[in-house]
């Protein structure tokens, strides 16, 4: 995640420098955004800058405070409205995929290829345009599983803008369900999935993988940290269908022992592991796994 934007409309902003690990960086990122934040950007030394209009600021920073602790968060410095607009976007670009899928912010432009689909995604509030690694890492699981995708029905659960749901699509699923917790999500989906022509093939809804299990699906993707993750781990298993796959991306590579056992519990095979380092050098994991 190099940066996330809503549309601000305030006429004054203040930036909050944080430092926080991996896990605890996103949930302060979150509570962050709840504040009123109006754009997170990670630095590859893994200082967060929070963004917000200056009437939210001491919101911000005080839920960061609650978050992190006292010590972790600087004062606010008010920084000028011109700086805002450009910052976000100078580090998002486009991420290829592969030779069949790129997915890009609709400023920054990728050459086409032959039989490549494009993907624009809108960074908005939405957690989800590619730029972090666990997008990218769920990404390349869809994409290496784009030959038994044909036909199938495909479940991102926690989708955020939408992305994952949007690939299986673009790489031949069939039809698509996608559902998160945050309205704004389910909002930021369906404008994405309207703008790349696929909102005819995709089901999105606000709530929770309860409401969908057990039906069954192909393939099942979640992107979500592992304390969000392991208490939907038996609903997210009972909508895989008999020869399905499900996705997990989101994890750390510290992780990976506790998650392995977990998958076991839950009578999960994993069939493929991945792994990829943030710009601040944190390790994250993805499985791919089947019953």
């Amino acid at each position: 995640m190099s940066a996330r934007s809503a549309n601000p409309s305030a006429d004054r902003f203040v930036r909050i420098r944080a430092r926080a690990a991996a896990e605890s960086g996103e949930i302060a990122g979150a509570e962050a955004w709840a504040a009123g934040a109006s754009g997170i950007e990670e630095c590859a030394d893994g200082t967060l800058v929070i963004y917000a209009p200056d009437a939210c600021g001491d919101g911000v920073r005080e839920a960061l405070v609650a978050c992190l602790g006292a010590a972790a968060v600087d004062a606010s410095e008010p920084v000028p409205v011109a700086d805002w607009p450009e910052l976000w976007k100078q580090g998002l670009r486009p991420l290829v995929v592969s030779e069949r899928l790129v997915v890009r912010p609709p400023f920054a432009a990728s050459p086409v290829r032959r039989g490549q689909r494009q993907l624009v995604i809108e960074p908005r509030q939405a957690f989800g345009t590619g730029a972090h690694a666990t997008t990218a890492l769920a990404l390349a699981a869809l994409d290496a599983a784009h030959a038994s995708l044909a036909g199938a029905r495909v479940l991102d659960v926690g989708c955020g803008s939408g992305v994952l749901a949007l690939a299986a699509l673009a790489l031949g699923a069939r039809a698509a369900v996608a559902c998160d917790l945050d309205p704004i999500a389910a909002r930021e989906t369906r404008e994405n999935a309207h703008a790349n022509r696929l909102a005819k093939r995709l089901v999105v809804f606000t709530g929770s993988v309860a409401a969908v299990a057990p039906v069954a699906f192909d393939l099942v993707v979640a992107n979500m940290i592992r304390r969000e993750l392991l208490p939907l781990l038996g609903e997210l298993t009972a909508c895989v269908g008999g020869a399905g796959r499900l996705v997990l991306s989101g994890l750390l590579v510290s992780e990976q022992g506790l998650m392995e056992a977990a998958l076991a519990s839950a009578g999960l095979r994993i069939v493929a592991t991945r792994s990829e380092a943030d710009a601040s050098g944190d390790r994250w994991l993805a499985f791919t796994t089947t019953r």
